[in-house]
Formats: C-alpha cells, sequence, structure tokens
C-alpha cells in the first residue's frame, strides 16, 4: 500500500469515526427515551436501560453504517478539498481514478470491519441486551445458565434446556413440589413444546412421574395439551428476534424453515439485508465522489453535508419502503434488496460521467 493510499484511507477513517461518534450516541440517547416507558416495570430501572442501550450499540452502529460511509466520505474528500491536497494531488499526475481506487482500498478495509461486527460482535450483544431486559422485564425469576433457563413459578420450577432454531423450546424438565412437605410432587420431561399457543403448550414425547409417599408412578405420552406456566415477557426470553442472528445462523435457520416447508420470505429479507450491508458500504462510500468531483460539485461544507445527508436519508427511506413492499405483494427480498443499492450506484456514475 503506498503512501497515497494509506493517507487517503486514515482521513476517510477519520471522517467515518467522527460521524459515527456523532450518530451513534444520538441515536442510542433517542432509544433510551422510548425505553423509559418500561423502566419501573418489574425489576427494569435506568441502569439496566442504559446497560440494554451500551449492548445494543454495534447494531444501532451496523445499521447507520450506509449512511456513515457516505456522509464520512464526504466530509473527509471535502476537507482534502477545502486544504487544496486534492488539486495539489491532480497536479501531480495522480487522476481521479487513482484516487477512488484509495478510497475503494480504505472501503475494503472499513467492510471487513463491519462483517466481523456483523458475524461475532453484534449478534451475541443483542440476544445478551435481549435476555438481560426481559429477565428484569419478567421479575427477575428467570436464571439463565449453562443448562438453558431456569424459570421460578409458585411451586414450580421450569427447565428449558435447548431452543431449536431460536424459535421452539426443547429439551424440557418441569419440576413441581410440594412446599408444606418439602418434597417433589410430580416430574414432567418433553423432547419439545409447540408455542404457536401462548397459553397452552403442546408438549411431545413425554415422560410423567408422580411421586407418591412410598411409590413413583411413570407412564410415557406421544402428545399432551398444557398450560405454558410462563408470561409473555418470560416467552421474550426464549425467543430471539431473526435480526439477532449472525448471517451464519440466518443461513441455517432459512435452511431449516426451507426443508420444513415453511414461509421465508421475511427471513429471506433480513438475510439479504445483513448479507448487502458490506457491498452497499462500498457502493456510499464511492457514491460520495459526485459531491466533490462530480456535476454536484459545491465547495461549502455545509451544503456538501446537507446534500450527502439527504442522499442518506432518502436511500434508508427508500431500501425500508422497498422491502415492506416487496413483502406485501410477494416480490423476490433479494431484488426488492439489491434495487435501492444498484440505483444510487448508477446514478453516482451517471453524475460522475456527465461531470468529465
Amino acid at each position: 500500500m503506498s503512501i497515497l493510499d494509506r493517507y487517503i484511507g486514515l482521513v476517510l477513517v477519520r471522517g467515518a469515526l467522527l460521524v459515527a461518534l456523532v450518530l451513534l450516541p444520538l441515536f442510542t440517547l433517542l432509544d433510551l427515551v422510548q425505553q423509559l416507558d418500561e423502566v419501573g416495570t418489574g425489576n427494569y430501572g435506568l441502569l439496566e436501560a442504559v446497560i440494554y442501550e451500551v449492548l445494543m450499540m454495534p447494531d444501532y452502529l451496523l445499521s447507520l453504517m450506509p449512511f456513515i460511509a457516505l456522509l464520512g466520505t464526504s466530509i473527509a474528500l471535502g476537507e482534502l478539498a477545502h486544504n487544496k491536497e486534492l488539486t495539489a494531488m491532480r497536479a501531480s499526475g495522480i487522476s481521479i481514478a487513482r484516487i477512488g481506487l484509495a478510497t475503494l482500498k480504505a472501503a475494503v478495509l472499513i467492510t471487513l470491519l463491519v462483517i466481523i461486527i456483523m458475524e461475532w460482535v453484534a449478534p451475541p450483544l443483542h440476544q445478551k441486551a435481549l435476555k438481560r431486559q426481559s429477565m428484569a422485564l419478567s421479575g427477575g425469576d428467570i436464571l439463565i445458565e449453562q443448562y438453558g433457563f431456569w424459570i421460578h413459578q409458585g411451586d414450580r420450577f421450569i427447565n428449558v434446556r435447548n431452543i431449536e432454531q431460536g424459535l421452539t423450546p426443547a429439551d424440557i424438565h418441569i419440576f413441581e413440589f410440594n412446599r408444606e412437605k418439602h418434597q417433589l410432587n410430580s416430574y414432567l420431561h418433553a423432547n419439545r413444546a409447540e408455542t404457536a399457543n401462548r397459553k397452552q403448550w403442546l408438549y411431545q414425547d413425554l415422560i410423567l412421574k408422580d411421586y407418591n409417599e412410598n411409590s413413583v408412578d411413570t407412564r410415557f405420552e406421544a402428545e399432551l395439551a398444557r398450560e405454558s406456566y410462563l408470561t409473555e415477557k418470560q416467552l421474550q426470553v426464549l425467543e430471539l428476534p431473526i435480526n439477532s442472528l449472525p448471517p451464519s445462523g440466518l443461513y441455517q435457520y432459512l435452511k431449516y424453515l426451507k426443508a420444513s416447508g415453511q414461509v421465508t420470505e421475511r427471513f429471506e429479507l433480513v438475510f439479504w439485508q445483513k448479507v448487502t450491508l458490506p457491498v452497499a458500504v462500498v457502493v456510499m462510500m464511492l457514491c460520495s465522489f459526485p459531491f466533490v468531483f462530480g456535476s454536484l460539485r459545491v465547495t461549502n461544507a455545509g451544503k456538501r453535508i446537507v446534500l450527502a445527508t439527504i442522499t442518506g436519508v432518502s436511500y434508508q427511506l427508500i431500501s425500508q419502503l422497498l422491502a415492506n413492499l416487496g413483502l406485501m405483494l410477494d416480490l423476490s427480498p433479494l431484488l426488492m434488496v439489491a434495487t435501492p443499492i444498484v440505483a444510487i450506484m448508477m446514478l453516482g456514475a451517471v453524475l460522475m460521467r456527465r461531470a468529465f
């Protein structure tokens, strides 16, 4: 990597970092204000709300990355133009294409960081934030440890040791005690449970044991419907949303859904949004060039930031609109996700072509 690549890359990273340091706390604070409605429920206090927002910050960063890439690159290149450094580069024989290549190299490094955060950093922190929040809102009667979830309700202790594909409780143990005699009354083990009915679970492949004073009655059942024993808040601990899964985990979940013949459009949409995020970051960084070199060139920093902001916000709104429209009309999720990325890339190319 040449001195030029390192210098431009450093300036671009500094610009993106500056925008991230402004936007990320702002969006975190706005979400914290919304969380205040939950403060006071169960054990969910202000400290828990703050911890929740801190754990969610990598996820917020990912959602803002296309906008950060566009605005940060526009500011960085604008700074170089304001300091006459771009003029000096052009005068020394460095072409716009060469500057674009240096920008592309910096974009690749940033996208590698995005992939690392998206696959290994944001998902576990997102899931931890949701679990902590749900535990606090439920009143603190849930314990999460090595052997799954332990939930206490009255004389019952429910242990859910596994969650199949993030949605279906499996390897369930329910212990019911006689409080007066301080002894175990009954025990239930089920391989899995269908939870479509929130008030009543359908347990499958059961072993049931009733403990009497001198004997134990054991029976086996293929299916048995019983009350779920869990509140809505407690169920939220077990059911992690699909956007908290990493791309690799979401891909495996999609394979499971397709193999079982279930509807996958909503899950495919989230999957493609995650997979195309690095591409969107690169495209947005390169699309900042018209604000410095192209037909939209402006020397005033304020106007440049306004134009970049309008472009970034428009991209976000159109992306969300097309995603929802695609779900309503049953269109291809990949097509709906890729369309705004391709559109803004073509728009940037046309504007640059008109300038030269």
